[in-house]
């Protein structure tokens, strides 16, 4: 069951504040409205019954995580209950718990698609095309790492080659 909860401040919300200001998740987190996720996935829950189901959201944005920092299920979980960065960008409060481990499998093979996910790299990717962090105006591909046709795309593969897409685009924006 899909609950939609206002995030709550709380008092140890203060730490953010030691987060660099250009800290590359607090940067990501200004510049990409992630909330859109919650009303692509909404009709893969039940609304009225079942036990409370983690957002979408977050669990779309552990798993950015996991992929941007190259972490197990377990380690990503680890690393988002101890380091604020993570805390920060994922939107949860210092003293909140975060979903099992088990959780980011379930949701990656039972709710993520690959249309669905394509959706959201294409709404992440519109959204950074309007900020002027990435340029619309033409596409250059190396063809020596392009994945061919027989290679299934997986929800874990999008999700890392989404990743590595933003680190790089970031990384030529700031450099110039």
């Amino acid at each position: 069951m899909l609950q939609h909860k206002p995030k709550q401040i709380s008092f140890h919300s203060s730490l953010y504040n030691k987060i660099p200001e250009n800290h590359i998740l607090k940067r990501i987190d200004s510049a990409v409205d992630f909330s859109f996720i919650n009303g692509l996935l909404e009709n893969s829950y039940c609304k009225e019954f079942g036990r409370p189901a983690k957002e979408p959201e977050l669990m779309c944005k552990l798993l950015f995580l996991q992929h941007l920092y190259n972490l197990s299920d377990e380690k990503v979980k680890e690393e988002a209950s101890l380091n604020l960065a993570y805390m920060y960008f994922i939107g949860i409060n210092p003293e909140d718990s975060l979903p099992d481990k088990s959780l980011l499998s379930k949701f990656r093979t039972q709710r993520l698609e690959e249309s669905t996910l394509d959706e959201i790299i294409t709404e992440i990717v519109r959204q950074c095309v309007e900020k002027g962090i990435v340029e619309g105006k033409s596409v250059s591909i190396d063809a020596t790492h392009i994945e061919a046709n027989t290679i299934k795309k997986t929800p874990e593969r999008l999700m890392k080659h989404l990743g590595r897409k933003i680190i790089k685009t970031y990384a030529e924006e700031t450099s110039q």
